[in-house]
């Protein structure tokens, strides 16, 4: 696959680089980005927005955020957790995974 760049993660550690890319695989979260048009991203559990310049979605790995421009959510599937994108990809930015406890409830613990 010329052109394909795979990095994989396993929980919060980095397992290493592969050029195979691998379906189905719901535990681990990996983007594979073709000259930064098309892309496939596992591990997602949900998109919360998208338009034509941001797709906002949360991963295994805590929420992701695609900035670029013209994007596409091309196909998803919830069931084996995988996303297909396509546009022109500008930046990617993960942020913190959130603790689904309210700060009250774990305040008063």
């Amino acid at each position: 696959m010329k052109g394909w760049y795979v990095v994989e993660y396993k929980g919060n550690e980095q397992t290493g680089f592969n050029t195979k890319l691998k379906r189905n695989e719901q535990a681990g979260h990996k983007i594979v980005l073709s000259g930064r048009t098309m892309g496939i991203i596992t591990g997602v559990t949900d998109i919360e927005e998208f338009d034509n310049g941001t797709i906002d979605m949360t991963t295994t790995l805590g929420r992701l955020v695609i900035k670029g421009r013209e994007l596409k959510v091309k196909g998803l599937n919830l069931e084996t957790g995988e996303a297909e994108i396509e546009g022109n990809v500008d930046s990617l930015v993960y942020t913190s995974k959130q603790n689904s406890e309210s700060f009250l409830k774990r305040l008063f613990q």
